[in-house]
């Protein structure tokens, strides 16, 4: 998902880049606790019939379910935010705050978009200056990605 704020004028302004989250958290803990109530039942069930040990197999099992979960649900929420300014371009990235933040002089800076490898990979944008490069939007859809560039042309007129 992209969010952009682009003053066509001066050709700057801040893109903001989400992944696309099919559920949220909450649907997420539903969906846990369902899992863990049937094979809970199941576990006990076959506790009572003498098979005990498939009970701490099944705690063990949500154990991993939830803790796959929370990942998935954390790379959900990352965030990318591209700010342009007269003299500088920021890409700041991270998961509730920015945990990294990159510089780039805008006069040396340079937006690159490569072809896909594979005809249904995405294309890769990146931007580069002084040797350094960094990837934009990896987590972005081929649609998203499409826009992303739009976005960059406004920024970055030809």
């Amino acid at each position: 998902m992209i969010e952009a704020q682009i003053d066509d004028r001066s050709h700057t302004g801040r893109i903001i880049l989400r992944p696309n989250a099919s559920w949220s958290w909450r649907a997420n803990v539903w969906l846990l606790y369902t899992l863990a109530g049937l094979s809970f039942t199941i576990g006990i069930g076959f506790m009572l019939m003498g098979a005990w040990i498939i009970l701490p197999y099944s705690f063990l099992e949500m154990c991993v379910l939830a803790l796959c979960i929370y990942h998935c649900v954390r790379q959900c929420n990352r965030l990318e935010v591209i700010t342009v300014s007269e003299h500088e371009v920021q890409i700041e990235s991270g998961v509730r705050r920015p945990e990294e933040r990159h510089k780039y002089h805008r006069l040396w800076a340079k937006f690159l978009v490569k072809s896909p490898r594979h005809p249904w990979d995405p294309a890769t944008v990146s931007i580069r200056s002084h040797g350094r490069e960094q990837e934009i939007g990896s987590f972005l859809s081929r649609p998203d990605k499409a826009l992303l560039v739009t976005h960059l042309r406004r920024v970055v007129p030809a």
